[in-house]
């Protein structure tokens, strides 16, 4: 019998095939695919997609390796990302997407890549180099991974800078559902703490957007238009001690609930307001017919994939960005 290694695959999607314990008519092998969420030197843990948890025999498992989301998922996932955050401008070029939104934020002033096109490289860079340069705006490129590698290895060979690298994670409602319960469910029997209170609102007001810090930084001006350009945008937030401490903005697309702008003050932290803000903003997606959740991380912020992975979130795919090499470098 191999020896399984599960080194770097707890909080990730993985497939196991296992030996059944009692065959029953069945075939002696079978296959769980969900998130390795707990190994033990006796059993390790599944949790389907479906929200439940199998646990398996360590010495029943004969294989197990991590799940890669397809190229299509990837590629439609990054699509649904850029309607969750909508740019003021957007042209297609041959199957890529550009958007410019006066250069506040990679997501609306890059080009997404789309479908692959039957047009030379040289010629799509060209375009859309006209079209940022008549913005006034560097071209960016968005690179998902791995359903566009071969681009991102071609850009590579050109000395283009790789930026911003993030990671996609991903979460059913049903999943959120039970975690939720679970968490209830800890304080039966006695006096369950109560929530801090979630305020919801259509549009962000001024102590919100003061309250949030893109890439630490303070938010332009006009960057409140870009968050409400959405037909199905909720803003949540947190009041302590006579101010917002704690926002988030949720939005819905194709049964996806887009989770950006998560943000609690420093002082403030680990006290759960970022689950708070987390699951009202779920359960007001599901009455708008959401069915699983997404958000973007930077890949170094580790206390932030800490706090979603135990909010049963797991990795969908990364991806990073391509900046063009300024002219006579290299």
């Amino acid at each position: 019998m191999p020896v399984m290694h599960y080194d770097g695959l707890v909080g990730r999607l993985v497939v196991l095939r296992y030996r059944r314990e009692v065959a029953d008519g069945r075939p002696p092998l079978s296959d769980v695919v969900g998130e390795l969420v707990q190994v033990t030197p006796q059993a390790v843990t599944v949790r389907t997609r479906a929200g439940e948890h199998r646990t398996i025999a360590r010495s029943a498992v004969l294989i197990a390796k991590p799940v890669a989301a397809s190229r299509r998922e990837v590629l439609e996932l990054a699509r649904i990302g850029r309607l969750g955050w909508r740019a003021a401008e957007q042209r297609e070029l041959a199957g890529w997407l550009l958007y410019a939104d006066r250069g506040w934020t990679g997501r609306a002033n890059s080009v997404l890549p789309l479908r692959t096109p039957h047009r030379p490289l040289d010629e799509l860079l060209d375009g859309a180099r006209a079209f940022y340069a008549e913005r006034g705006l560097p071209l960016l490129i968005q690179l998902p991974l791995p359903a566009r590698g071969l681009l991102d290895a071609e850009l590579a060979g050109r000395c283009w800078t790789r930026d911003r690298p993030a990671v996609v994670l991903t979460r059913t409602q049903r999943t959120q559902e039970r975690d939720t319960e679970q968490r209830d469910t800890e304080h039966w029997g006695a006096a369950r703490p109560a929530g801090p209170p979630v305020s919801l609102a259509e549009e962000p007001d001024d102590d919100w957007l003061a309250a949030y810090h893109y890439r630490g930084g303070s938010v332009p001006d006009f960057a409140r238009e870009l968050l409400v350009r959405h037909d199905t945008v909720s803003f949540a937030s947190i009041r302590r001690d006579g101010r917002t401490v704690a926002i988030a903005r949720g939005c819905v697309d194709a049964g996806w609930l887009g989770l950006t702008s998560v943000e609690v003050a420093p002082e403030y932290r680990r006290q759960g307001l970022a689950t708070a803000l987390m699951d009202r903003l779920a359960g007001w997606a599901a009455g708008h017919g959401a069915r699983s959740a997404y958000l973007q991380v930077d890949d170094g912020n580790s206390a932030a994939l800490a706090l979603y992975a135990r909010l049963g979130f797991i990795e969908h795919h990364r991806y990073h960005y391509r900046a063009e090499p300024a002219a006579g470098s290299g």
